[in-house]
């Protein structure tokens, strides 16, 4: 046993000396060469601003536009690393906001899967998901997606998610 705490001490005098000599201010060649370091430039993009997706377009808009009643919509608002997910859902309707605060990614997120039919004149490019879903739209950092489950013919869901998806476009913050 009192070789044990022999061997502690000594140990710990070595350390303390250790310590004590690194805090020593010898000049030795490593000491005189400086090191210039600039700190890295920040390549994150500037974090989105949370914004209620069920303020783009009221509950009486949606019911004037599907031309019946509709549950009332609640927001949610998530974020997977750089992107948020902002979501006004309903029983009836569905819209999906992806911000990806950068054009070029949301392009390539949305350009990913592109096997569904176009539309025309919709954000910068749109396309009819049916049957899985009925609208997406890619507008400039912004891919919104608007679905119905209103039992409206197929014709009838396009065209009223193609409105829904013009009214939320109109509304969406700079």
């Amino acid at each position: 046993m009192i070789i044990l705490r022999y061997q502690i001490s000594i140990v710990i005098g070595l350390l303390l000396s250790l310590i004590a000599g690194c805090s020593d201010e010898q000049t030795s060649p490593v000491a005189q060469n400086q090191i210039s370091v600039t700190p890295p430039v920040n390549t994150q993009q500037p974090v989105q601003q949370a914004f209620d997706p069920c303020a783009l377009i009221s509950h009486t808009n949606m019911e004037e536009i599907v031309g019946t009643s509709v549950t009332t919509p609640s927001a949610s608002v998530d974020r997977l690393g750089n992107v948020m997910y902002l979501n006004c859902s309903s029983d009836d309707i569905h819209i999906n906001i992806e911000s990806w605060g950068d054009a070029s990614k949301a392009a390539a997120s949305y350009d990913f899967s592109s096997k569904h039919p176009s539309i025309e004149g919709l954000g910068d490019k749109a396309r009819n998901t049916q049957p899985l879903g009925e609208v997406d739209v890619l507008y400039g950092s912004y891919i919104i997606s608007v679905d119905l489950f209103l039992g409206l013919n197929r014709k009838d869901e396009l065209d009223a998610a193609q409105e829904i998806a013009r009214v939320v476009l109109e509304n969406l913050p700079d």
